[in-house]
């Protein structure tokens, strides 16, 4: 959801930022859970297609700023990529919220999906507000 909500914010203040999205458990054969196409479609994206991938060095290597939904995501990245430890920055914390976890939405409910999304949209909002350049964020 992060990844396609802020490509379609950034586009809608003319900027253009470069996006990818990687997991740390992405399997290829995963696809778009139904509820998160439903927060995306009801925030004006537009439909797309979303091929799910692994958080890999050659994956990692072009990101100048690697936002991490969770402090697990974050040790993962350190541990086995110590090389991008210092590009890699907690989702909530470089928007100024603080160490916070987003919740992992995956097989749960509608509700939790749109709880997930409505923080991931906060959080959007207040880096594309500071232009990403908030404390936290920068490496």
């Amino acid at each position: 959801m992060a990844e396609h909500l802020l490509r379609h914010l950034a586009a809608k203040r003319g900027l253009d930022l470069e996006t990818a999205s990687a997991g740390i458990a992405a399997e290829p054969h995963y696809r778009v859970p139904e509820p998160a196409k439903r927060q995306l479609a009801a925030a004006g994206v537009p439909p797309f297609e979303h091929k799910t991938r692994l958080a890999t060095r050659d994956v990692l290597r072009w990101a100048d700023l690697i936002l991490v939904m969770s402090e697990e995501h974050h040790d993962y990245i350190a541990d086995l990529y110590p090389e991008f430890a210092s590009r890699t920055r907690l989702f909530r914390e470089a928007a100024g919220f603080g160490k916070q976890d987003v919740e992992d939405p995956m097989a749960q409910s509608d509700e939790v999906f749109a709880r997930c999304f409505s923080v991931i949209r906060e959080s959007l909002d207040a880096l594309l507000r500071a232009d990403f350049k908030s404390p936290a964020a920068l490496p």
